[in-house]
């Protein structure tokens, strides 16, 4: 019994995951800082954002480039597209050919990596700060001189071919993951997979490619982070030499349909298969910070703790700690998307018949909350696990310039990144009942069942 709890409790931590990508991982989908940082922000004058971080604790730093753009930006016909592009970034620019970019980094006891969402993609360099100029004459040459040979694309086509059958197409999850999406969104393109439909992946072209980077990877479309062991007044001038002199080519804009109303309709999406167990997962359409307001966010990523956090939620406690009924019970407030998401509430039962009792029983809560409000003590508790969450963040140089660099992908501002705790703090009860009531009490758009099929 031991085992089968520990595998519920990933497997619903991993749905969550798979249905916000925040790929993932990368976790800072969410708003967790709120301190002024000791940091200077500016623009060089071909429009590169540059935003630095000094922390002299240890002589390493951080180097991270945000492109704002991501899969959702990719054509209609070519989804993945964005994907496709960040795997290409590594295949060489004219000064740094072929793998030398990464070659070097190992040789310099560094460590690299990027990812891609629909929002933005981003390249990080984490290495000893005396090595931090080699990484910035690398990153400023393929930003502006990447190689894109066709021998390189039918090389990665088949990298992200084999990724693609290895996540999206074999793990009964990433399926549901895609099959919710496209019911939840008809016309945006987050309804379509990050890493593109495998159709799509087979027919890009060089010039597609090109087209795709000589379009979105511009200085005035992208934001350099440095963070570490740096001297501001004695950086400027380096960053200046690489990435000064990169010319700008015209502004990109985000040109994305606007969802259409679903007009009250709730599709229903289910799964049989050996490899899960029971598990729903009700998807609420929710506002962002663009379409709302930042206060808004803020209220309905508390309502997501107070009732969902693991610990002291109210769904946790009431059928999970006092009635046993669940495994695991959750809920997930994707607000921090350049476009408006979702509010989940999911669970997974004890028994496999219950299923449907404990959906009930979890309709229940959310009523009684919408009806009642939350108490004084609920609301505190999740106030503080996010000024707990800000003191994590400040431990790790990734952690705050990830911070900065993805939400200001997303559209948010620095005066919103650096006011966010003081939002967070003057939340009323009030705000978090009426949330509730607007979001929670029109009903779910999406529902999702996984049910255990017992082979013989």
């Amino acid at each position: 019994m031991n085992n089968y709890l520990h595998y519920f409790r990933k497997y619903l931590k991993y749905l969550n995951y798979v249905l916000v990508i925040i790929l993932i991982f990368s976790s800072t989908a969410s708003l967790a800082v709120g301190k002024r940082y000791d940091y200077e922000s500016y623009t060089l004058n071909n429009g590169l954002q540059v935003i630095l971080i000094p922390n002299n604790r240890a002589p390493v730093v951080y180097h991270a480039i945000w492109y704002k753009v991501g899969s959702a930006d990719s054509p209609n016909d070519k989804t993945g597209l964005a994907h496709f592009l960040e795997h290409m970034m590594f295949n060489g620019s004219k000064k740094f050919p072929n793998d030398s970019y990464k070659r070097k980094i190992t040789d310099l006891g560094g460590e690299q990596n990027a990812n891609t969402t629909w929002d933005r993609t981003g390249y990080f360099v984490t290495i000893a700060k005396e090595h931090l100029p080699v990484i910035m004459e690398m990153e400023a040459d393929r930003m502006q001189n990447l190689q894109i040979l066709p021998k390189d694309i039918e090389k990665e086509r088949e990298v992200v071919l084999q990724e693609r059958r290895s996540t999206s197409d074999a793990q009964p999850m990433e399926l549901l993951a895609e099959a919710a999406n496209a019911s939840f969104f008809w016309q945006h393109p987050y309804g379509k997979p990050v890493i593109g439909f495998e159709e799509h992946i087979r027919k890009y072209t060089d010039e597609d490619v090109n087209a795709f980077y000589q379009k979105w990877y511009t200085p005035n479309n992208a934001i350099l982070v440095i963070a570490g062991d740096i001297q501001n007044q004695s950086l400027k001038p380096l960053i200046e030499q690489y990435y000064g002199t990169i010319p700008k080519r015209s502004n990109p804009k985000r040109e994305r349909p606007v969802e259409p109303n679903h007009r009250g309709t709730n599709a229903k999406v289910e799964i049989r298969s050996p490899q899960l167990g029971p598990f729903f997962q009700k998807i609420y359409r929710a506002p962002n910070h663009r379409t709302a307001n930042l206060r808004l966010e803020a209220t309905l990523m508390l309502l997501q703790d107070i009732l969902g956090d693991p610990t002291f939620g109210r769904l946790s406690q009431a059928l999970v700690e006092n009635n046993e009924v669940a495994h695991s019970v959750s809920a997930g407030y994707t607000g921090s998307f350049y476009d408006p998401y979702s509010f989940t509430i999911s669970g997974a039962p004890i028994n496999a018949c219950d299923l449907a009792w404990l959906e009930s029983n979890v309709d229940a809560e959310i009523r009684r909350l919408i009806s009642e409000g939350v108490t004084e003590k609920e609301l505190c508790k999740a106030k503080e696990q996010w000024q707990y969450d800000s003191l994590y963040r400040q431990g790790s140089l990734q952690g705050i310039a990830d911070f900065y660099g993805e939400h200001l992908c997303l559209g948010y501002t620095e005066k919103d990144l650096n006011e966010w705790l003081d939002v967070i703090a003057s939340i009323t009860q009030d705000e978090i009942k009426i949330a509730a009531k607007d979001i929670l009490g029109k009903g779910p758009e999406v529902t999702l069942y996984t049910h255990t099929v017992v082979q013989k």
